[in-house]
């Protein structure tokens, strides 16, 4: 990490606290981190400057929205077509939560949010009904330890660099 770029323990803290809250005042984020309100102020425009703080958003809860169902889908795609990528057509549909792009055997890995099986079934029809989509492997969750867990920030000082 070049110096510019290294995050002092205060941006550390800073970057704790507005995970778990990103309406944190100005004031109470100071506080919270021992600086003073436009202290902190200025640390986070930096932040952002920077695209260590890419957004603020609303955590939703999908039960609430009537989404009972949480599936990982393993896709695989067609031989001879792994160079296409297919994010775009996934994006498309909206109860894909997330696409990643994998290693191993399948292709993508999906986060998908249902309403009930059938809904799971409708989804699923759709992207296995994508181009060059050759097979997918669904696992329905049951239940979730944690999600969305506030990332842990390391911290490069000077003496983690000269060591």
């Amino acid at each position: 990490m070049a110096p510019s770029e290294r995050i002092s323990t205060n941006d550390a803290r800073i970057l704790d606290v507005l995970q778990r809250d990103g309406r944190r005042p100005y004031a109470e984020l100071g506080a919270e981190v021992g600086m003073s309100g436009p202290s902190a102020h200025e640390r986070v425009k930096k932040l952002e400057a920077r695209g260590v703080i890419t957004g603020y958003a609303a955590i939703v809860d999908p039960r609430r929205l009537g989404y009972d169902i949480l599936a990982f889908s393993w896709v695989t795609q067609a031989p001879g077509t792994t160079s296409n990528d297919l994010s775009g057509a996934f994006a498309e549909i909206p109860e894909i939560e997330e696409c990643h792009h994998i290693t191993g055997e399948a292709d993508y890995l999906i986060k998908v949010r249902a309403r009930d099986t059938r809904d799971l079934e409708r989804v699923l029809r759709l992207v296995q009904s994508t181009k060059d989509v050759f097979q997918t492997e669904t696992d329905v969750v049951f239940s979730s330890g944690f999600e969305r867990r506030p990332l842990h920030v390391p911290i490069e000082t000077e003496d983690a660099v000269g060591a």
